[in-house]
């Protein structure tokens, strides 16, 4: 793939300049492993090839492959650019993990527009103490709760996008009138990153999300959402169940494959923990376990808190939000929610781990 430039650290880069720099980068002893997987995606990207292999997060079941074609990547950049007006000479911080599709994106799309790529490491509270103002930056929801606990350390970001999980009641109460545009994202590595975005903050935050231009979206016969966009070869089937308004906009409800049947009722768990978290100002994890007479029993689980709300409290909401003979008799409270390196709860592995306990 033939490029004009690429700027990194306020370093411009030719192609063969690029080429030279990421292979002594990587063959240096003092770069971080983090930052090699930066510099080898760039060399990949660079290489003959007109795909780039990606694998899926695998948060719900085993990982795939998938082969994403660089044209289908470069017009999803150019999607992006666009809508944000993302312009030549402005600064992008890469501060995801690159395994992951929104980490090689933020490159791509610093490529594509002539972005500055600041790098930083992939850790829970980037820093971005030795760079000026940021014009975009892409996070998931734990880096933002983690690197904003006050006003007071907000980072220069002029446009945040926020993805790769939900996007939970306090999170959006955190960043309600901070100045920043702040942008929940929904899209998977099968789409090249996000095809919808919604306004969180500023003076009109929306519920629903909206489809960027040329995207088309349908529901199948489960309610989950279908993706048609002109850059991919074929529609994308997703797990993700959405109440759809027209072909563009869409409010997300849950996964498919964590929907919970007990005893016959079907039970969206991340409707119910978005709830919870709202009257609560806590997160929580609403998990299925096996159960011989209901087939799953719910069970619901949250980190130890320094000011816990009773059990009782907690499952007054909860008949509020589904019947009264599946609420939990007690709530587990653990140390910590296990989570995937994009930090996710890896809701996998808190069931696993919340069964061998009880």
């Amino acid at each position: 793939m033939k490029i004009d430039t690429l700027t990194i650290q306020n370093q411009t880069y030719y192609q063969q300049e690029l080429t030279d720099h990421c292979n002594l980068k990587i063959r240096s002893d003092e770069t971080p492993g983090w930052e090699k997987e930066v510099y080898d995606f760039i060399l990949k990207w660079l290489d003959d090839s007109d795909t780039i292999i990606q694998y899926s997060s695998g948060t719900t079941g085993k990982s795939k492959l998938i082969r994403l074609q660089k044209l289908s990547m470069i017009r999803s950049a150019e999607s992006t650019c666009r809508f944000f007006g993302l312009t030549r000479g402005q600064t992008a911080a890469l501060c995801l993990p690159m395994e992951y599709i929104a980490g090689k994106m933020m490159v791509v799309r610093s490529i594509v527009c002539g972005l500055n790529l600041y790098l930083t490491e992939p850790v829970s509270r980037p820093a971005f103490d030795p760079v000026g103002t940021i014009d975009f930056c892409a996070m998931v929801p734990f880096q933002v709760t983690s690197t904003w606990p006050s006003e007071n350390s907000l980072p220069p970001i002029r446009i945040l996008i926020i993805g790769g999980s939900e996007i939970s009641p306090e999170l959006e109460n955190m960043v309600k009138d901070i100045p920043v545009e702040v942008y929940a994202t929904f899209g998977m590595a099968e789409t090249c990153s996000h095809i919808a975005l919604r306004r969180i903050n500023g003076p009109r935050p929306d519920s629903w999300y909206t489809a960027l231009p040329g995207i088309k979206l349908e529901t199948d016969q489960r309610d989950c959402l279908v993706i048609k966009a002109s850059y991919l070869p074929h529609p994308v089937f997703t797990n993700d169940q959405v109440q759809l308004s027209g072909s563009s906009r869409f409010r997300w409800k849950g996964r498919f494959d964590n929907l919970i049947n007990s005893g016959g009722i079907k039970v969206v768990p991340e409707e119910v923990e978005s709830a919870l978290a709202d009257k609560t100002g806590i997160e929580f994890a609403l998990i299925g376990l096996p159960d011989p007479q209901l087939g799953q029993r719910l069970v619901l689980v949250t980190e130890k808190s320094k000011e816990p709300v009773s059990d009782e409290a907690i499952q007054k909401e909860l008949a509020l939000l589904i019947p009264q003979k599946l609420v939990p008799k007690k709530i587990i409270r653990i140390d910590k929610f296990p989570r995937n390196s994009s930090f996710k709860i890896d809701r996998l592995k808190l069931t696993r781990s919340v069964y061998e306990m009880i």
